[in-house]
């Protein structure tokens, strides 16, 4: 399954399914889906065919625990970037905070979840995924730009350079070898519009190899 460009994509690891209808119906809206896991390995299963902006973990999972979990994520390089944060229903214990944040998360969220403060922490999350996507959209249009860029100063360097020397040199013979003024004139003429079209192309070369400071202008 190929997840859509436009869709965000949130998965919830929680053993018990009230919790995670409790995680859908806070978070339902469209462009927005939940993505299941009910055990690590589930988790991993997912994280292996969809890209998720978040990963909301339960602390408590039958099997590998959520510490093993965020370990596995970061050793892997297409989910070492995910944000992780977990949620629990136990009381605040800065020991295992530490060693939560220290295995990954980025955040923790306590049981019973409010459903604002779930959005509101989910939003952030989503608004980065949108930036990065924004980002590398921009980056493929640049590497395109430089790729049409360097094609055109090949044809700069070769297609057009070649010729108008040849049109260059037969201009040049015309003055020297013509007796008749007005031929002579004319390879005058000629040399001198192939002058102008050399410069052009020296100005579009300057341009490509620095196309910022170009638009800029002198200071």
């Amino acid at each position: 399954m190929t997840d859509r460009s436009d869709c965000v994509n949130i998965l919830v690891v929680d053993d018990i399914p009230q919790n995670i209808a409790a995680v859908e119906v806070a978070l339902s809206r469209p462009g927005l889906q939940l993505l299941n896991a009910a055990s690590g390995t589930d988790a991993l299963e997912v994280l292996l065919k969809h890209d998720v902006a978040l990963a909301l973990v339960d602390v408590r999972m039958p099997g590998m625990d959520r510490f093993e979990l965020a370990e596995l994520m970061r050793g892997v390089e297409r989910t070492r970037d995910v944000p992780i944060i977990f949620m629990t229903a136990a009381s605040q214990d800065p020991i295992r905070t530490f060693k939560g944040y220290e295995a990954g998360a980025v955040d923790f969220l306590h049981k019973p979840l409010d459903p604002c403060i779930l959005r509101s922490k989910v939003d952030v999350f989503v608004v980065l995924l949108a930036q990065r996507r924004r980002l590398s959209e921009q980056l493929v249009e640049l590497r395109n730009a430089l790729r049409l860029n360097e094609m055109f100063s090949a044809v700069l360097g070769h297609d057009l350079r070649n010729p108008l020397h040849a049109i260059t040199m037969s201009a040049e013979l015309l003055k020297r070898q013509s007796g008749n003024p007005d031929i002579a004139a004319m390879g005058e003429r000629i040399g001198g519009s192939a002058r102008r079209m050399g410069r052009m192309i020296e100005a579009l070369e300057i341009a490509l190899r620095h196309p910022v400071s170009t638009l800029e202008g002198p200071r």
